[in-house]
């Protein structure tokens, strides 16, 4: 019997062993996240993104909205925004000056107005402000 016993132990370790690869395929295997639901809240009239960030803008409901946007240059380049609902791209561009950016929301997710290239070396430093806020139906 004592023969058996480490043949049998191996036998049980590569059964193991494969049992776990076969788990771990599905362990992380990518899915889609579930869309979160949007939470009305008071909306932000303005705002200040003075590093990378997001704004949250909780509409959650279809409308025309309007951001009054104010970027600043670093390195000859504005800040990159983007305006998203949910992981829907409303826009994306870049902010050189002030300039007003209008989009059409579906009220499936939340709005957000996301700022994505900071850059800080003194005496430059590139920020994203949010201005002014309109929403029309």
């Amino acid at each position: 019997m004592r023969g058996w016993a480490w043949p049998l132990g191996l036998l049980a370790l590569a059964v193991g062993f494969l049992l776990a690869l076969g788990a771990l395929d599905r362990a992380f295997r990518l899915a889609p996240l579930a869309q979160e639901a949007c939470v009305p809240a008071p909306l932000p009239q303005r705002a200040e993104l003075w590093t990378s960030g997001v704004v949250e803008i909780p509409l959650c409901r279809r409308a025309r909205v309007g951001l009054v946007l104010e970027g600043t240059l670093a390195q000859g380049k504005g800040p990159n925004a983007l305006v998203v609902e949910g992981s829907h791209v409303l826009w994306q561009g870049e902010v050189r000056g002030v300039m007003e950016v209008w989009v059409r929301t579906t009220g499936k997710g939340t709005l957000a107005l996301a700022f994505t290239n900071d850059f800080y070396q003194p005496p430059e430093d590139r920020n994203l402000f949010l201005r002014a806020l309109r929403v029309e139906r």
